[in-house]
């Protein structure tokens, strides 16, 4: 270990006993529903790398009060403030806001001559020597995965001829996700939050699946965002897979190639989803510091390891607030489709907390996530019937039942007049944004540029 990784893990170690030390700062009145969002899109023109970069900084110049750089060279992140929900018009002057943000960088994108990207994952850029916002960050992470990757590790996703090469972790740079942030009302809520939160996103992201193409190739997968962080960032010892062949020879076995759950989190991927279910905080904290910081900041050790705790749901502390934020759905086409997704993800929180119905196995939710990835809609999924079962069903039969599931809780929050029906109705009519995109794209046997920009633009994941 070297000199900066022990000092790193020295601070992490008193950092996080001071916060879980300070848990009563955490308290808050129950009945609260705060949320803030954020959305990652991307600015396109047929411009060169330097060039998309200069207008991308622009950009954020333009709107520095709410916008932030990410890791990929042509990325935006905006955010929303926090906003109870449960207010007077909470939902509208949560959209509102949103909407004005995402206005605003449209029209500093459109003064810059670019367009910007609502799409998981953008086709136009390579997926190896992606480019990359020039901050030391993004440098040191993706070049510590990609020097310590195994070299016998099959790094090759897609189905039929569309597949590509996901062997290096600058691939992040090309995939856009959309986060729900939302306080909990202690340390304890928060860790439910997260565990319910793990085990509800697969169905989210099963109808929502925004991430097919790469390099211009159909990859047929529904949304391969989470799918190829997972590869591109395996530095796991060949050894400690205790397989005999790292090559991924069947899809629906997953490309989970970890042993069996441990009760002091060794051999896990710092993707996705972990091997069993949080106890509490101290159990969540204690996986993120087992983790190689790569960074140097020792005052900042604890946030560098939730920054980098690159889950499908994680917990996060800003100030006295405690929150689990929803990682693993993609950026959708319109604002109206992510409220929507908020809204349900909300709604179905709440049932599944107040009725305390028990967690669904986390090897049954690692295969729904997989297949959600995967298929979306078309294969079988894992729910739990009435009297809490596991049962396997088709995946739109299942998924309507948790969708009013969903509406009961935000029945009970006084929140289902605001859900969209109609748009939620019309999304399982006309399909995944994957879908859509798939029904313009399909027929063409070689993708040109100008195809995908057609493309894009008539399923409104290209806005000019």
């Amino acid at each position: 270990m070297s000199k900066h990784e022990k000092e790193m893990r020295e601070s992490f170690d008193i950092q996080a006993k001071s916060l879980l030390e300070s848990g009563d700062r955490f308290v808050k009145i129950a009945g609260g529903a705060k949320v803030g969002l954020e959305s990652e899109l991307a600015v396109h023109a047929r411009l060169s790398d330097e060039e998309l970069v200069k207008r991308r900084d622009a950009i954020i110049a333009d709107n520095i009060d709410f916008a932030d750089f990410e890791l990929g060279a042509s990325q935006v992140e905006i955010r929303t403030p926090p906003i109870d929900l449960l207010s007077s018009n909470g939902v509208v002057m949560l959209r509102d806001v949103y909407e004005k943000r995402f206005t605003n960088v449209l029209e500093s994108a459109r003064r810059n001559k670019v367009g910007i990207l609502r799409v998981g994952a953008n086709p136009f850029l390579p997926t190896i020597g992606t480019p990359r916002t020039d901050k030391p960050k993004y440098r040191l992470v993706p070049d510590f995965y990609n020097q310590h990757r195994n070299p016998n590790l099959d790094t090759i996703i897609g189905f039929g001829k569309g597949r590509v090469d996901i062997g290096d972790a600058a691939i992040v740079s090309l995939f856009q996700s959309f986060q729900v942030n939302l306080e909990a009302s202690s340390l304890d809520d928060v860790c439910d939050k997260m565990n319910r939160s793990l085990a509800i996103a697969p169905y989210l992201l099963a109808f929502s699946g925004n991430a097919r193409y790469l390099s211009r190739q159909d990859t047929k997968i529904q949304d391969a965002r989470m799918m190829s962080w997972e590869v591109s960032h395996n530095d796991r010892a060949f050894q400690d897979t205790r397989l005999q062949d790292l090559r991924i020879i069947s899809w629906e076995k997953s490309f989970d190639v970890r042993p069996g759950k441990s009760e002091d989190w060794s051999n896990e991927l710092r993707v996705g989803l972990p091997g069993r279910y949080f106890r509490d905080m101290a159990g969540y904290l204690k996986r993120a510091g087992t983790f190689p910081f790569i960074l140097h900041a020792p005052e900042s050790a604890l946030a560098i390891s939730i920054g980098m705790t690159w889950l499908d749901a994680r917990a996060k502390f800003i100030g006295d607030s405690a929150i689990v934020e929803l990682r693993l759905p993609s950026t959708q086409p319109t604002i109206e489709e992510e409220m929507l997704l908020t809204l349900l993800y909300v709604g179905r929180l709440h049932y599944s907390q107040m009725s305390g119905e028990r967690l669904l196995p986390i090897n049954m939710v690692r295969e729904n996530r997989l297949s959600a990835m995967l298929y979306g809609l078309k294969r079988p999924m894992w729910f739990l019937d009435k009297d809490g079962n596991s049962i396997k069903l088709p995946a739109r039969t299942g998924i309507e039942a948790e969708i009013e599931l969903a509406m009961s809780g935000l029945d009970q929050l006084g929140l289902l007049p605001a859900l969209n029906v109609e748009l939620l109705d019309s999304l399982f009519d006309v399909g995944s944004p994957s879908d859509r995109l798939g029904k313009l794209l399909d027929p063409i046997d070689s993708i040109s540029i100008g195809d995908m920009e057609d493309a894009l633009s008539a399923t409104k994941m290209l806005v000019v």
